[in-house]
């Protein structure tokens, strides 16, 4: 995989900035080795984000992305392309904002998405690598995260497919807290960080307005059994499609009894 410094970009340490990320050997290893390292090169075929943010792009990926799936329910078909999306794009800015405390992320046009030809998002590319010497508390990345780029994306992916934004919501929480798991697992993290970013998830309201990741998953208990299930708090409706049952992780009372497939 490429690091995300491929070429030093014009600019790189001058007074102030330093190249992303400060521990690049270390940071999408071990426990972070299943995020996708972001790259700095655009390629053919990338959406910038502010076309996803819109929704302008929406349409069109949806459809090479349906062409996966027997049937035509567009509903779990853009839930399970927002999976693919937040992975892409959600998992290494969150890792980047608690190891290193700022948001990759920062302007819509100077970030995108790599997408495969089936439409599938693949990775992360950033016209800068240039990164802020000062740190940003992790609550206040992951607010800004909710209430502006991260609000935006989840509107016009409803808007585009008809599902409830709670949906997208829920893919976009489950993602997040699976990272800052994983994140507990990883050498670097900083135990005060992540617990910020722990808070941020067990916190209901964000100056007043709900906050729309507050606790994504839960964990529970079944008899007979020591070890806690971790279930959505929402469904991700992927049972609508042929090639899916309900995941491992649904929260359904009236799911499957057949063997989950597949990841949730």
């Amino acid at each position: 995989m490429q690091a995300i410094s491929v070429q030093s970009p014009v600019g790189v340490g001058r007074h102030g900035h330093s190249p992303v990320p400060r521990q690049e050997e270390l940071m999408f290893t071990g426990a972070l080795a299943e995020i996708p390292r972001p790259v700095n090169l655009v390629g053919t075929g990338d959406v910038s984000g502010s076309a996803l943010l819109d929704g302008s792009a929406v349409d069109a990926l949806l459809e090479r992305f349906a062409t996966a799936y027997s049937n035509g329910d567009r509903r779990a078909i853009a839930s399970q392309w927002s999976k693919w999306l937040f992975h892409a794009w959600l998992s290494p800015t969150v890792a980047v904002m608690v190891l290193d405390g700022y948001s990759l992320t920062r302007q819509s046009g100077d970030w995108g998405i790599r997408f495969t030809q089936g439409g599938r998002a693949e990775r992360l590319w950033l016209r800068s690598t240039l990164a802020p010497s000062q740190r940003v508390s992790v609550d206040r990345l992951l607010t800004q995260l909710v209430s502006e780029d991260l609000g935006d994306a989840v509107a016009a992916l409803a808007r585009h497919s008809g599902a409830s934004v709670n949906v997208f919501w829920s893919n976009a929480g489950n993602l997040v807290e699976h990272v800052l798991t994983r994140l507990a697992d990883h050498p670097v993290t900083c135990p005060d960080r992540l617990a910020q970013a722990r808070q941020f998830l067990d916190t209901p309201r964000l100056a007043g307005v709900r906050n729309r990741l507050h606790r994504p998953v839960t964990y529970r208990l079944t008899e007979g059994s020591t070890t806690p299930q971790r279930l959505r708090r929402v469904c991700c409706i992927r049972y609508r499609l042929e090639e899916y049952d309900y995941c491992e992780n649904c929260p359904l009372a009236c799911r499957s009894a057949k063997p989950a497939r597949g990841h949730g």
